[in-house]
């Protein structure tokens, strides 16, 4: 199935995940609003808190876009601490609260897209960090930092705007499907072709050592 028909169920799964894990885990009742979708280079935020999943099918990123203000709300809820800068105990847990809700969406998910790796998430933190970077890196012109999740093409997010008493902020995923070469099926197909071509070699090469015998 193209992937573009499973983004709903991927919001979905992703905003219940959301909803559970602050529920259950901080007791934070959190209301989730429709999801949109949104350029990553118009994204400016003071922390991102991102990971990389794949299976054999699909893969992507599932992130949390958040003021340094909630960011630390959060953190603190989780921890019992009473920070009032990011700090790298503020940025351990906002890493945490993506691992956690990534986990509950995966296996909400797992019927749908099959079983998905979840990467160590990291988190980085600034004033006005946005997704993708400027060509040369270079310092916003707001004067805030511009810093790229990685080095690839700019892609768009499917967002999903979250409230609390204290604050507000975004859910994101990109979901994409994995390209045909790099399926687990296309590269040992290629390993296959490979022996048999080494296999092809080796007896022609025992042929004409024979032929000069």
């Amino acid at each position: 199935m193209d992937i573009k028909e499973l983004e709903g169920g991927i919001t979905n799964a992703l905003n219940e995940a959301t909803n559970e894990v602050f529920s259950t885990m901080l007791m934070i009742k959190v209301k989730t609003q429709e999801s949109f979708v949104k350029d990553e280079k118009n994204v400016s935020t003071d922390l991102i808190s991102s990971l990389h999943f794949f299976g054999e099918q699909y893969m992507g990123k599932i992130a949390i876009f958040s003021s340094a203000a909630v960011a630390c709300n959060i953190a603190n809820a989780m921890l019992g601490t009473d920070t009032t800068d990011v700090n790298d105990e503020i940025k351990d847990g906002m890493g945490e609260l993506v691992n956690m809700i990534a986990g509950v969406a995966k296996v909400k998910l797992t019927d749908t897209l099959g079983d998905m790796h979840l990467l160590t998430p990291w988190v980085i933190a600034g004033r006005h960090l946005s997704i993708s970077s400027s060509e040369g890196g270079e310092t916003g012109s707001n004067g805030g930092v511009d810093f790229a999740l990685d080095s690839q093409a700019s892609f768009s997010w499917v967002m999903t705007k979250v409230e609390y008493d204290k604050g507000v902020f975004l859910v994101g995923v990109q979901p994409n499907a994995v390209p045909e070469e790099n399926k687990t099926s296309s590269i040992a197909n290629r390993e296959v072709e490979s022996l048999k071509e080494e296999i092809k070699e080796l007896k022609a090469e025992i042929e004409r050592s024979k032929s000069k015998a």
